[in-house]
């Protein structure tokens, strides 16, 4: 009896597909996790290729669904979620949690819990999995895929804050000197240990560490994560790829949504 198998699949960059919608809720330290999933069909094809999209700081799942809905039509699955506690109050976040709580530290054990628990959905592919991540969402991501070299095909990252902890801690002489309120702009404030989680965090020093390809999306004019930092960073990765979108800003729309997407699609091509 033949069996269906998602590596024998010929994937046609100019194919799309229809795709569903699943919503799927994870659990890590008493949360719960809201998150949805963009489904492709394919005719004879019950296992997928994933990506799993971190936001960023402040946002929501909806960041990452342009990307999933993109992504689905052209044969990759998508994961996008709420991280708890890690909206704005003006934002919504069906997920549990306090953002007073919330840190790239506490992200990056969710989305640990959330790549575990992907690997047995029964859409998966479980040997080519991936995580994206803008901005914050970025450096988590990189976090986990650091930790992850067995489960982790390869990431897409999009502006990634993977200077943070760095930025984070030079405002305070210590952790005991991080005041109990941090705020961030007129409307958003979190706790303390959104600054303390990050004291002893150094992603940078530990870029050549992952195995899988790395594929970077980077805004020239981004005026909260630096272009040129990140392009060297880059070049820390064993195998990374830097992509500049010319006139770009912190966050893609328009053409340059369109840009984005099509780097992380010819990524995604070139290594499933």
């Amino acid at each position: 009896m033949e069996t269906e198998n998602t590596l024998a699949v010929v994937r046609d960059p100019d194919a799309t597909y229809e795709y569903e919608t699943r919503e799927i809720w994870c659990e890590n330290n008493g949360n719960r996790i809201y998150g949805v999933a963009y489904i492709p069909i394919m005719e004879g094809v019950t296992k997928y290729p994933l990506v799993i999209h971190a936001h960023g700081m402040g946002s929501n799942h909806e960041t990452g669904a342009g990307y999933g809905k993109r992504y689905a039509e052209k044969g990759f699955a998508a994961y996008t979620f709420d991280f708890p506690g890690g909206s704005r109050p003006t934002t919504e976040n069906k997920s549990d949690g306090d953002p007073m709580q919330n840190s790239a530290v506490t992200e990056a054990a969710d989305l640990q819990a959330i790549l575990d628990t992907a690997m047995t959905w029964d859409f998966v592919d479980p040997d080519n999995v991936f995580l994206e991540g803008g901005s914050m969402g970025g450096l988590v991501a990189t976090m986990v895929g650091l930790d992850n070299n067995d489960k982790v095909k390869g990431m897409i990252l999009h502006y990634p804050a993977l200077y943070m902890p760095q930025i984070i801690t030079a405002r305070f002489y210590s952790p005991d000197d991080v005041p109990d309120t941090l705020s961030f702009g007129d409307d958003y404030e979190l706790g303390a240990v959104f600054a303390r989680d990050l004291w002893d965090v150094d992603v940078v020093s530990r870029l050549g560490d992952f195995s899988g390809n790395v594929t970077i999306i980077q805004g020239s004019e981004d005026q909260l994560v630096s272009a040129q930092s990140i392009e060297e960073a880059s070049e820390l990765f064993r195998n990374a790829e830097f992509h500049l979108i010319e006139g770009a800003g912190h966050g893609f729309s328009g053409e340059d949504f369109d840009t984005a997407v099509n780097y992380g699609l010819a990524f995604l091509f070139a290594n499933t």
